[in-house]
C-alpha cells in the first residue's frame, strides 16, 4: 500500500473517531435512547450507512440554493429596482442593512430554537419564512418599503439554514470536507447563474418573476425537511448536548459568554470579514462594470457570474485536493487565502486600466474566475477547523453565532461599500475588494496565535 493511501486511510479512520458530532453518535451504531418521555433515534451521520442521512444532505443542498441566490440578486437588480420603485442606489442599498438585522436576531435565536423545537423544526420555520417573502416578491409589492422589508425574515430565515447545514456537513464521519466543499459549491453555483438569469428577466420586464426560482428551491426543501429531518427533534438536541457537556460547562451560554471564547470570536470575526468581502464582490461588480467600465448590460453579466463560477469551482475541485496535498483545513486555506489576495492584487491593477475592447473583458474575467476559485474554499474550510477545535455541545451555538454573525458581514460590508463608493466614486471598488481580502488573510494569520492546545488542527 502507497504512502498517500495509508495517509488517507489514517484521515478516515480519524474523521471517524472523532467526528462524531451533535446529530450522530459515539459508538457509530444505531440505537433508541429514552430521553424525557420520547424515544430518540441516535445514528452515525455516514452517508454510506443511514439512508436518512442521505436525505438530510440533499435537502441541505436544494435549501442552499436559496441562499446563493439570495445573495446575489439585489446587486444585479439594482438598475431594474431603481428604475421600478424611483429609489436611489443608496435607497437600495439599505436592503443590506434590513437583511443584517435578520441574521443579528438568527445569531441570538439559532440555539434557543433547536432547544425548543430541534433542528427539524428549526428549518421548517426558516424555510417556510423563505416561501412566505419569495412569494410576496415574486408578485411584484407595490411599496419599495414592502420589498425592502421582505428581507428582514429572509435574513433570519438563510442565517438559521446556514448554521445548521454548516453543522451537518462538517459533521459527517466520512468525506466532510468534500461533502462541505460541495455544499458551498452549490451555493456559488446557484450565485453564478443569478445574474444572466436575472438579467434576462429583467430585458422581458418581468424581473419580479425571478424570484419564482428561489421560491421553487424553498418550496421543494420544506416539503422534504419533515421527512428527512423526522428525528431531529428538541429532545435529541438537547440530549446530545448534554452527554458532551465538559466539566463546568454551562448547560445554556449566553450569546456574549461563547463570544469571548477564542474559538468562536476568531471565527466569527473571520466569517464577518470573509462574507463581507465575497457578498461585497459578487453584488457591486456588475454596478461597477457598467458604470466605471460602460460594458455592455448582457456582457457585463456573464462577466459578474465568472466570479461565481470561479468560487463554485474552487469549493467542487479544492475540496478534494485539501485532504491530498495538505497537512489540514488550517495549511489549505492559508494557502488558498494567499493565492485569493494575489488575484484580488490583480483585479486591482487591470482594473485601473481603461479598455473597452473583448480580449481587455476577457482578460478581467479571467482574473475574478481565479479570485472566485481561491476565495470560494476558505469559507467550508474555516467551517471544519471551527468544529474541530469546538466541543461538541457548542457546536449548534458556536457555528450558529460565528455563521450569523458572518452573515451581519454580507449585510453589513456590501452596504459599507455602496456608502462609501457613493462618496469616493465607483473607480475605488477594486480597492475596497482588496482591502477586505487581505484583512482576511490577516485574521486567519492569527488563528494559532489566539486559540490554544489544538495544534493538530492549526
Amino acid at each position: 500500500m502507497s504512502t498517500n493511501s495509508k495517509r488517507s486511510d489514517s484521515i478516515e479512520l480519524e474523521n471517524l473517531l472523532e467526528n462524531d458530532g451533535d446529530f450522530s453518535i459515539p459508538t457509530g451504531e444505531l440505537r433508541e435512547v429514552e430521553y424525557n418521555g420520547e424515544l430518540i433515534k441516535l445514528y452515525p451521520l455516514d452517508y454510506r450507512k443511514e439512508p436518512i442521512v442521505r436525505w438530510q444532505i440533499a435537502t441541505s443542498l436544494i435549501l442552499f440554493l436559496v441562499l446563493g441566490m439570495n445573495d446575489e440578486c439585489n446587486g444585479v437588480l439594482l438598475p431594474a429596482l431603481t428604475e421600478h420603485y424611483n429609489v436611489t442606489k443608496v435607497q437600495v442599498a439599505n436592503l443590506f442593512v434590513v437583511q443584517f438585522c435578520g441574521y443579528a436576531t438568527a445569531s441570538l435565536l439559532t440555539e434557543r430554537i433547536h432547544r425548543k423545537v430541534g433542528a427539524r423544526g428549526a428549518i421548517i420555520a426558516a424555510a417556510s419564512m423563505c416561501v412566505l417573502c419569495y412569494g410576496t416578491l415574486m408578485l411584484r409589492p407595490p411599496w419599495f418599503i414592502m420589498y425592502v422589508m421582505c428581507f428582514l425574515p429572509l435574513g433570519l430565515a438563510i442565517g438559521i439554514l446556514d448554521s445548521v447545514c454548516n453543522v451537518l456537513f462538517g459533521n459527517l464521519e466520512v468525506h466532510n470536507n468534500e461533502w462541505m466543499g460541495v455544499l458551498h459549491g452549490v451555493y456559488g453555483a446557484a450565485a453564478m447563474i443569478t445574474p444572466p438569469v436575472v438579467t434576462h428577466f429583467v430585458k422581458a420586464g418581468k424581473w419580479s418573476f425571478f424570484f419564482m426560482l428561489p421560491l421553487s428551491c424553498a418550496l421543494g426543501g420544506l416539503i422534504l425537511v419533515p421527512f428527512a429531518f423526522k428525528d431531529e427533534t428538541a429532545n435529541k438536541y438537547n440530549y446530545v448536548c448534554s452527554t458532551h457537556l465538559e466539566e463546568g460547562d454551562d448547560s445554556h451560554p449566553s450569546f456574549w459568554s461563547l463570544l469571548r471564547r477564542p474559538a468562536i470570536f476568531m471565527y466569527a470575526l473571520y466569517m464577518f470579514i470573509y462574507l463581507g468581502s465575497e457578498v461585497s464582490t459578487g453584488a457591486w461588480i456588475f454596478t461597477y462594470l457598467l458604470e466605471v467600465k460602460k460594458g455592455n448590460v448582457v456582457a457585463m453579466s456573464y462577466v459578474t457570474a465568472a466570479f461565481w463560477m470561479g468560487l463554485t469551482t474552487g469549493r467542487l475541485v479544492l475540496g478534494f485536493v485539501t485532504k491530498r496535498c495538505f497537512k489540514n483545513e488550517y495549511r489549505a486555506s492559508s494557502f488558498y487565502g494567499n493565492m485569493c489576495f494575489v488575484f484580488y492584487t490583480a483585479f486591482m491593477a487591470i482594473a485601473y486600466f481603461d479598455g473597452s475592447s473583448t480580449l481587455y473583458f476577457i482578460l478581467l474575467a479571467f482574473i475574478i474566475f481565479l479570485g472566485g476559485v481561491f476565495i470560494g474554499p476558505l469559507f467550508p474550510n474555516a467551517s471544519v477547523v471551527a468544529l474541530q477545535v469546538l466541543p461538541k455541545n457548542l457546536h449548534i451555538s458556536g457555528v450558529g453565532i460565528a455563521v450569523a454573525v458572518g452573515g451581519c458581514g454580507s449585510a453589513i460590508l456590501p452596504y459599507a461599500v455602496g456608502i462609501i463608493t457613493k462618496y469616493i466614486g465607483f473607480a475605488w471598488f477594486p480597492f475596497l475588494c482588496w482591502l477586505m481580502v487581505g484583512t482576511v488573510s490577516m485574521v486567519w494569520f492569527c488563528y494559532p496565535k489566539l486559540i490554544k492546545g489544538h495544534s493538530e488542527y492549526l
